[in-house]
């Protein structure tokens, strides 16, 4: 088990980093379902419980937290292998999980509670699945969210990742929001709360594209909205005339 060390400097110097490289990669970081932090019990901890199908997931919900969860000190439990490589994620509140073994992913996971049980005002992330999974197979998630939830009388708080691109030449991360579950859900039952959700945000992507969605981190114009850009401005058209969405 790695412990977490995290340290405000550290802190604020790699989210900004890391928000620059969301920016630089993704077209925009849009979420919905946002109505449901507004029922979150501010006296208990939460569980976070995710989705893994992309390097960027961790990223992603160090933003999400930082800017939709933002008196919440963030903790997000990744695999103990990978963090000794990049040891300078324990700064930001990440602690390792020994998934090779029964006895070190539960000690990993007592840990995680202990930090939730520290203080209410947290919130420790969990891929549900236990590893990068496909994003075309069902999720299916393990005991990790719920021992932590347990032990910690926290809520549990499911969240879906989908990546697509649309009209951009750089992809459109979306992240959904679902309620708040009881620390007693079962693995199979947020399993299927989790799926639902990715059903329902797959449809409205389908359906309506970026509409209706919250902005995380605005769009940053890819190489093809540069050029029309750069042609709109070639014909004499102004600024203000411009079609940023690709309508």
């Amino acid at each position: 088990m790695i412990p977490a060390r995290k340290s405000a400097l550290a802190d604020a110097i790699l989210g900004r980093l890391i928000v620059r490289g969301l920016r630089g990669t993704f077209h925009a970081f849009l979420a919905d379902g946002l109505e449901h932090l507004a029922t979150l019990d501010p006296t208990r901890p939460i569980v976070g419980c995710c989705n893994h199908t992309n390097w960027w997931d961790g990223f992603a919900l160090l933003t999400f937290t930082h800017r939709r969860l933002g008196d919440r000190e963030f903790h997000l439990a990744m695999e103990e292998k990978n963090l000794r490589r990049y040891f300078f994620f324990t700064w930001l509140g990440v602690f390792g999980l020994n998934l090779e073994t029964k006895t070190g992913a539960i000690a990993g996971l007592r840990y995680g509670a202990r930090l939730l049980q520290e203080r209410a005002a947290r919130i420790a992330w969990i891929f549900g699945q236990g590893t990068l999974t496909s994003p075309h197979l069902p999720i299916g998630v393990k005991g990790g969210a719920g021992f932590l939830a347990r032990h910690s009388k926290a809520q549990i708080l499911p969240v879906v990742l989908r990546y697509e691109w649309l009209q951009e030449s750089r992809p459109t991360a979306f992240l959904r929001v679902g309620a708040p579950l009881a620390a007693e859900t079962t693995p199979e039952e947020l399993s299927a709360a989790m799926n639902r959700l990715l059903a329902a945000l797959g449809e409205t992507i389908d359906r309506a594209g970026t509409a209706g969605f919250t902005t995380v981190l605005p769009s940053r114009w890819s190489l093809n909205k540069r050029w029309d850009y750069l042609v709109h401005r070639l014909r004499g058209r102004p600024a203000a005339a411009f079609d940023a969405e690709n309508r």
